[in-house]
């Protein structure tokens, strides 16, 4: 599957993949300081941005397997919720040198002696509300991302010009679901033996801060990193801050 890619800067390999909703432009903010020391590609998951979206895609491999033939081999894969998740199942398919993991959860939903997860009933409600009224849902969406934020209205308005720019179609937004009800990765981590770096908000209302831990403990070579006073999307909130994570993190593991 041919998927949008936007390819800028020279150095490393470093793919970039998004959340439920939204698109690799999400990351603009990002590109001036991470272009002038690596290769990236931001890739549009299908359905999202300028990427065309071809039936149904509601499992977690499908959706690795339409992004695997745009990911270098050794690059370094950051990912964002539900970017992260393909981030680690990638990471199982092809050899990378690193993961970035943002406000990623192993599993979305709670339940199975697992609670760092989002309540089932409550997930449940959300999946029909956006069969109900799904612009409405996904601009509720947004604004749980941001609750809590030290800097939540600036935050907004940049998740909101993103989502205007190339609103995700509809039915991979329900697939995109489908896909976070069902994932669950916490048998695989002990497997990844790549260098990660998991960053989550403090007071994230999508994925519990408790799940990147529990992600940072799992993986054999990770830390982690608590954003204070950030929600979900720290990389927008706390921009100056996420980078000296990033480059704390590549000097403590020189990645070549």
């Amino acid at each position: 599957m041919s998927l949008h890619v936007r390819v800028q800067g020279q150095g490393q390999d470093m793919v970039l993949l998004h959340g439920w909703a939204m698109h690799g432009g999400v990351f603009d903010e990002l590109l001036p300081s991470l272009t002038t020391q690596y290769k990236v590609h931001c890739i549009d998951l299908p359905g999202h941005g300028q990427s065309r979206y071809h039936g149904e895609m509601n499992s977690l491999q499908q959706l690795v397997a339409a992004v695997l033939p745009h990911v270098p081999e050794n690059a370094i894969v950051l990912g964002w919720s539900l970017g992260g998740q393909v981030a680690l199942q990638l990471a199982q398919q092809v050899s990378l040198q690193a993961l970035i993991l943002v406000s990623t959860t192993p599993r979305f939903v709670a339940g199975d002696n697992w609670q760092s997860g989002m309540p089932e009933e409550t997930f449940a409600q959300f999946f029909a509300r956006l069969h109900e009224n799904h612009g409405r849902t996904v601009q509720d969406f947004l604004s749980l991302q941001v609750r809590g934020d030290a800097h939540a209205a600036v935050t907004l308005s940049s998740l909101k010009h993103s989502l205007l720019q190339y609103p995700a179609v509809t039915e991979a937004l329900y697939d995109g679901l489908d896909i976070l009800r069902d994932t669950d990765l916490r048998s695989i981590l002990a497997s990844i033996k790549k260098p990660a770096l998991v960053i989550s908000g403090e007071y994230d209302r999508i994925t519990h801060p408790g799940a990147g831990e529990y992600l940072a403990q799992a993986l054999p070579f990770a830390q982690f990193a608590l954003c204070r006073r950030a929600g979900h999307a720290p990389f927008i909130s706390h921009r100056d801050w996420f980078l000296e994570q990033l480059q704390q993190f590549v000097r403590d593991y020189p990645l070549t």
